[in-house]
């Protein structure tokens, strides 16, 4: 069977006329354009049925293809499934019906379309039952033919509209086209201009038809309810666009089957709805990022990763980094928590962002490396990661909106709320209390996506049916974050942005050949103290500290940047190594006292160049953070501001901080 239905494209044929589809308007009506004479005529469902049916429009089968139209079985409804009045309406057209059936059954002629013994019948039932209302004989007879062939009680139900509305068909074809012009656009304005336009065009109307001809215009009411019954596809397309109608209209008949932990990650970002304080000066930085991992199928945490820098390659390497690593040092090292936290392995496959600033070298090659399929999503389809933005929810909900300093979600929800006054926690104690809510809140929590199990029970009740998989050298792990480069071996080592590296090992290889070597370096964005040079020889990794440790010792990459770019600036090619450790100085002032600025922006973007970070705050060293954040908040006075060491900070210039503000 040739079938068709309504889509863009679709042809009929009128002779040697050929009409063609061009959309379905927002009133529900359907656009033809004539090949030829590009006249356009707008027609209901109906009449292009009737047209079809009756031989006056062909369809061309060449216009015909795959179709979004869908085939599928229903089954009718009973008599039960009807309202109250509608039961006892059907239960009085068969009375009615058995009844004259009855009756005219008894003379010769039987029950046949007779008006006059149809009425006659009609009248006897009427006195019978005290009906002051009964049908007429053609009701009647309508009701016996629809009900006859099938004698199903649906045959019976009133199909009639009682809503008292009648359409005038001059005030409906001015308010399509009003719509047309003003409502279906991206300006997306609001019903009262459609209101304005439509009283606009029949003022304008009105000037040239005498007193007694004058149109009368719709009322706002029935503009309104017109606006109600346009059709959603359309209008969505023509006001917010394509892909947001796709999403938004979008057919769920089932969700994501993954059959096992570590079979699928997701990998998301988002600010936290939180004001972080400095650690030093206890001024407010801002809104840190947060990246996190999700197992798909235990909806379990698996790690995560806070910074003050904008999402990149690198937050998702962190975040992969601590989810990969077991984390039972991790817990020991906090106090309070009760509970363990086995997430831990390598992952089959992991799901990102389609950010340009993901598809890098570093995320391509570490799923290379690890044996990972990394997947990207398409832009603006958030649902294909729907378990980890629905943990971002929760985590704002049930966590960040409870601490103090907290943003909520929006302006509307935040009102008068003293965000920046009541903002106290500083960065490791936000990391310390998110590790003890994750481990004794979200995990211990029935999930609704869990049949209404935990995703701790979840986890445990899969892993003893697998093997977990993990780095064979730990230290592979933090290779994983580090930049890839390749550098040429001098006498003096390697030397990366300035900074040269060199140990007798490394200097060992200068030994074996006349010809330059180039070897394989990693580079960390936290430490410039070191990097891990891969020997040809053995393929393996060995840790380089930098020549100049006095100077490289607890700075990180951002920072050095700026210190050469201050140093250039100021001395050009001819510097010396006793200037650049002033000007290390230099940069940390210039840091210390943007940490003070009552600017939160240069507070922020200090903060990123000091490497404030969780990653710091994870790494198993200090439990001070969660005894600071279990102590009870006094927030009536602010704390003091702490007076930094001189013997560190070492100013030599008085350099403003707008170059910290350029970097």
């Amino acid at each position: 069977m040739v079938r068709f239905s309504f889509r863009k494209g679709l042809r009929f044929l009128q002779g040697t006329k050929i009409w063609t589809l061009l959309k379905r308007t927002a009133t529900c009506k359907l656009q033809f354009e004539h090949e030829d004479s590009g006249d356009i005529e707008v027609l209901t469902e109906q009449e292009v049925y009737r047209r079809w049916s009756d031989a006056t429009w062909v369809v061309d089968e060449t216009s015909l293809g795959p179709t979004k139209e869908l085939i599928y079985l229903a089954t009718p409804q009973d008599l039960r499934s009807l309202k109250p009045d509608e039961q006892t309406e059907v239960k009085r057209r068969l009375e009615y019906l058995n009844r004259a059936q009855k009756l005219m059954m008894e003379t010769p002629k039987g029950f046949v379309c007779s008006p006059e013994r149809l009425t006659r019948a009609i009248q006897v039932i009427a006195s019978e039952q005290g009906d002051k209302a009964p049908p007429s004989w053609s009701s009647l007879w309508r009701w016996w033919t629809s009900f006859r062939a099938t004698r199903c009680y649906s045959k019976l139900v009133d199909g009639r509209c009682r809503n008292h509305f009648k359409t005038d068909p001059v005030q409906f074809s001015v308010f399509e086209e009003t719509v047309n012009e003003v409502f279906l656009n991206r300006q997306r304005m609001p019903g009262k201009a459609v209101a304005d336009g439509v009283a606009d065009r029949f003022a304008r109307m009105n000037r040239s038809l005498p007193l007694d001809q004058q149109l009368k215009p719709p009322s706002k009411s029935t503009i309104y309810r017109w606006l109600n019954t346009l059709y959603r596809a359309v209008v969505d397309r023509a006001r917010e666009g394509g892909s947001y109608t796709e999403r938004e209209l979008r057919i769920v008949t089932g969700t994501m089957q993954v059959k096992d932990i570590l079979e699928r990650w997701e990998i998301d970002h988002t600010p936290l709805d939180v004001l972080v304080v400095c650690r030093i000066t206890r001024m407010v930085l801002g809104r840190p990022w947060l990246t996190l991992v999700i197992d798909r199928k235990s909806r379990m945490i698996m790690g995560f990763y806070i910074s003050f820098h904008a999402p990149s390659a690198y937050s998702v390497l962190y975040a992969l980094r601590m989810a990969i690593r077991p984390k039972d040092e991790l817990v020991g090292s906090i106090k309070g928590i009760k509970n363990p936290w086995p997430a831990r392995g390598l992952p089959g496959k992991v799901v990102v962002d389609n950010g340009m600033d993901l598809h890098s070298d570093a995320v391509d090659l570490f799923g290379l490396e690890a044996g990972i399929e990394i997947q990207f999503c398409p832009a603006a389809h958030p649902e294909l990661k729907g378990a980890i933005e629905r943990v971002f929810g929760t985590l704002s909900r049930d966590l960040f909106h409870q601490m103090p300093g907290t943003v909520f979600h929006c302006v509307d929800e935040r009102r008068d709320y003293p965000s920046e006054e009541t903002a106290a926690l500083d960065i490791d104690t936000v990391t310390h209390i998110l590790v003890k809510w994750v481990v004794d809140v979200y995990h211990c929590t029935p999930h609704k996506g869990l049949q209404g199990k935990t995703p701790l029970f979840v986890w445990q009740e899969l892993e003893g049916k697998r093997a977990f998989d993990l780095p064979a050298y730990p230290r592979q792990l933090d290779l994983m974050v580090g930049q890839i480069a390749t550098r040429t071996l001098f006498h003096y080592g390697v030397e990366y942005d300035h900074v040269r590296y060199n140990s007798p090992i490394l200097g060992s290889l200068l030994e074996r050949s006349r010809e330059k070597l180039v070897v394989q370096i990693r580079v960390y964005e936290h430490d410039i103290s070191y990097v891990d040079v891969l020997m040809p020889s053995t393929d393996e990794y060995i840790r380089v500290p930098a020549n100049d440790q006095e100077y490289c010792e607890g700075l990180n990459r951002h920072s050095h940047l700026l210190v050469r770019r201050q140093v250039v600036k100021r001395f050009g090619d001819e510097w010396t190594q006793q200037q650049l450790r002033e000007a290390k100085a230099e940069i940390q002032q210039m840091i210390a006292d943007a940490l003070r600025c009552h600017k939160t922006a240069k507070r922020k973007k200090a903060a990123a160049f000091s490497m404030q970070d969780s990653d710091g705050a994870t790494a198993a060293r200090a439990s001070e953070a969660m005894d600071q954040a279990l102590q009870p908040l006094i927030l009536e006075k602010a704390p003091p501001l702490p007076v930094l060491a001189q013997s560190t900070l070492l100013p030599k210039f008085n350099i403003s901080t707008q170059s910290l503000e350029m970097a």
